[in-house]
């Protein structure tokens, strides 16, 4: 049977683990991860700060570091919305961890909370405020790098994904959640979502330039002419995919059984019908 693997650019590699891709985070994640760090004891928020220095420097990611030492210093900062990452002692000297933690939700919601402490017993509060971590100060060295990895990976699972498109000295940001197909259309592509046969937009370019990235996320090549988004097929039979909008399309004969595969392996694994 033909291969279609220079054909469809998309060998199974959503089956990777995000968290091998360290490389690729600094283009998902903003350009500089901000992280505050809260406690008193200034000699242990300076080895904090350069564990996390040393993390980020090390995958040759952007950060930038505000240390403080009491919760009213840091509740004094005009620019708390700015932070991803709030990295807090527990056993503050004039106002509780805990209750800090509260405020800094209520300037930014979307705060990822990880607390730092001497004492384990306090663990159970921290999680009132839905921290993502507790790490004990003894075992800092190997417990943060890990945490921060897995807020990376929380951070990268949450990211935009966009399809980026160039052209007349212009780029237009495309979600991949938009998308339903892309066609090619002699020289041109036409990008389709939702509304049936009417382009989102058409550039200039060919289906085998399109970015990996794409591939990596749901979208599958069905043919020599269209790449679909997965999370809007309604079924392949036939030699033929419908999407969700009515759209139907051909499916390469000589591929056919692999592309089916592909789909249902990829269906079983992040399909929600």
């Amino acid at each position: 049977m033909h291969s279609l693997k220079s054909e469809q650019q998309l060998p199974r590699l959503w089956e990777r683990r995000q968290c091998e891709a360290l490389t690729e985070r600094a283009f998902l994640l903003e350009d500089t991860m901000h992280i505050l760090i809260c406690d008193d004891d200034a000699v242990f928020a300076a080895r904090v700060e350069t564990l996390v220095r040393d993390f980020f420097a090390r995958r040759g990611l952007q950060v930038e570091c505000t240390v403080c030492h009491s919760g009213e210093e840091t509740l004094a900062r005009r620019d708390l919305d700015l932070y991803q990452v709030a990295l807090l002692d527990v056993d503050l000297d004039t106002m509780n961890g805990i209750s800090l933690g509260k405020q800094l939700r209520q300037c930014s919601p979307e705060i990822c909370l990880v607390y730092v402490s001497a004492y384990l017993e306090f663990a159970p509060e921290g999680y009132t405020v839905n921290a993502f971590r507790y790490i004990l100060k003894r075992d800092l060295d190997c417990q943060l790098p890990r945490c921060l990895d897995a807020i990376l990976h929380e951070q990268d699972h949450r990211a935009p994904k966009t399809l980026t498109i160039r052209q007349n000295r212009t780029e237009t940001e495309l979600p991949y959640d938009s998308i339903y197909y892309l066609e090619s259309d002699l020289r041109k592509i036409n990008v389709y979502g939702d509304v049936a046969h009417q382009p989102l937009c058409s550039y200039y370019g060919k289906l085998n330039e399109l970015p990996q990235a794409l591939f990596e996320n749901g979208f599958l090549r069905v043919g020599r002419s269209a790449v679909v988004n997965m999370k809007y097929i309604r079924q392949i039979s036939s030699y033929m995919v419908t999407l969700r909008n009515g759209v139907k399309l051909g499916v390469s004969r000589n591929g056919y059984a692999e592309i089916r595969s592909t789909y249902l392996e990829w269906k079983g694994q992040f399909g929600d019908d």
